[in-house]
């Protein structure tokens, strides 16, 4: 199977979820991924963040893992500890079960480039662990979208809250279009805990300026 086949294109990132590894130190978080040719994919990883702290320790490979699992995304963000792993075939990272598919890397490069550092990875295996096939919903989505927004609200916060305060506006927006479109208990709940996190984090950011 290519990677243009799972989605993956030069032009829009797709988003999954990102396990790496070194020694002993685990990390799972969301992120954004290029496709640069039909053999390497990159990613832009912002500096302060857990999972830059291992590639810049010298992480030499990680798993893209495939999922349009909301929860799965939730808990990467707000529940690492919850996430379940499994052994990869063929690198050290571990894999998150329950994907729909998972890309295994070796890390081939990585260039700093200020704020973020850009990572290129070489494939070595993909493997796809189900096909399926759903009716396209709302929800699931905007909790998706939303917990992007918080992520880059984190890493603006310190520098720019006008454009944090914009970001949690979407994630009004997007908490709007869960509650309109699913009566899903734990999808409206999930919502609501983003938006009250990116809050939290704007308000403690305006108290202390005040100081």
């Amino acid at each position: 199977m290519r990677l243009r086949d799972l989605g993956f294109s030069k032009l829009t990132y797709s988003e999954i979820i990102l396990t790496i590894s070194h020694d002993d130190a685990i990390n799972v978080a969301p992120m954004g991924v290029l496709l640069e040719d039909d053999k390497r994919l990159s990613l832009r990883v912002y500096k302060g963040q857990r999972t830059c702290e291992l590639i810049v320790k010298g992480a030499i490979d990680c798993v893209l893992n495939i999922t349009c699992s909301s929860t799965l995304f939730y808990d990467a963000v707000f529940k690492k500890s919850e996430i379940s792993y499994s052994p990869s075939e063929t690198v050290s990272s571990p894999r998150v079960r329950g994907c729909d598919a998972y890309v295994e890397c070796s890390v081939i490069d990585v260039e700093d480039c200020g704020e973020y550092v850009r990572v290129l990875l070489k494939p070595q295996l993909i493997r796809v662990s189900r096909k399926i096939i759903k009716a396209y919903n709302r929800a699931e989505p905007a909790v998706i979208e939303a917990l992007v927004c918080f992520t880059k609200i984190l890493h603006l916060i310190k520098n720019n809250v006008e454009m944090a305060e914009s970001l949690k506006e979407r994630i009004k927006i997007f908490r709007e279009i869960v509650y309109h479109s699913t009566r899903n208990k734990k999808l409206r709940m999930m919502v609501t805990e983003i938006l009250e996190r990116a809050e939290e984090v704007i308000r403690e950011k305006k108290a202390m300026d005040k100081h």
